[in-house]
């Protein structure tokens, strides 16, 4: 039997992962094409007005808000 509280915390590692992608171009059909910081390159619902290139939050392959433009920097501890 599942409670309430269950189901609030399930939905909390389930929710899908928010990627940094930079827009590479604006498509007719509403979508953006995308890449991501590992050369992945994907499409996404939703364009926003700024100059390509640009940084975008993508969760569930929609555009949910333009990102910094800053260096990206990778490091492992």
């Amino acid at each position: 039997m599942r409670t309430n509280l269950w189901d609030q915390f399930d939905g909390l590692i389930s929710a899908p992962q928010r990627l940094l992608a930079t827009v590479t171009a604006h498509n007719a059909d509403g979508t953006s094409s995308l890449t991501t910081y590992d050369g992945a390159e994907m499409r996404a619902l939703g364009v926003l007005g700024a100059t390509i290139p640009y940084n975008v939050w993508v969760r569930a392959r929609r555009v949910i808000e333009a990102a910094p433009n800053l260096e990206l920097i990778e490091l492992t501890v």
